[in-house]
């Protein structure tokens, strides 16, 4: 029960990346850009085409993070992409010598999909998926698309927990988790009742940048 509500968090957060929240079932409750006003940012790598400067677009993507800070700090910037697009970013003319040689050649010895730095963007293949009660499998994020968001931040990104829907809770801090068991009638069994109410917010979904490989 503990690992459902931990992966409802992690799909919650991925949402808020993307500039949305998110209900348990995928559907979108808000959207930040529209409640913020502002149009949202996408940046095509054009990963598909040899002569395109790779560089350049990862310096696009940074200097839009940090003109839309606008006054917060950040440490770095963190890519989450699809396997697709890590595959074409890694493959890509411009980028696959400077691959192969990155710390000392250890892409020719190790798996490097848990972080590659260029163009000052670590990028990191994210592949996680879940199924809802209708079994029906859904990925966190698109065939051949990524989401970059800056790192180290003092208030841009936060995860709110309500309390949960028990008399002893109201007017309480909200916790990460709750749990509670009752026995059955005659002690034939316990019932077991765990909930979480969690709202992952981007306070500053500006800072945001959806990228694309095609």
């Amino acid at each position: 029960m503990r690992n459902k509500h931990a992966i409802t968090l992690e799909h919650l957060r991925i949402g808020a990346l993307k500039g949305t929240i998110l209900d348990a079932d995928g559907s979108e409750l808000v959207n930040l850009y529209d409640e913020f006003e502002i149009t949202a940012k996408t940046i095509n790598f054009a990963l598909g085409t040899e002569s395109t400067n790779v560089k350049k677009k990862c310096l696009e993507v940074k200097r839009h993070i940090e003109k839309s800070l606008r006054g917060e700090v950040m440490r770095t910037i963190h890519a989450l992409v699809s396997p697709e697009f890590f595959d074409a970013l890694t493959g890509h003319a411009s980028v696959k010598e400077a691959f192969e040689r990155w710390q000392e050649g250890r892409a020719l010895r190790d798996d490097m999909r848990d972080g590659f730095t260029f163009g000052g963007i670590t990028f990191e293949e994210y592949n996680a998926e879940a199924g809802d009660v209708d079994g029906n499998v859904r990925r966190f994020i698109a065939e051949g698309e990524g989401h970059a968001f800056p790192m180290g931040t003092l208030n841009t990104f936060r995860t709110y927990f309500a309390p949960a829907d028990f008399n002893e809770t109201v007017n309480t801090l909200g916790r990460e988790i709750y749990a509670k068991q009752e026995s059955r009638k005659f002690e034939r069994g316990t019932d077991l009742h765990t909930q979480s109410n969690p709202l992952p917010l981007c306070l500053r979904p500006a800072v945001l940048v959806k990228i694309k490989a095609s």
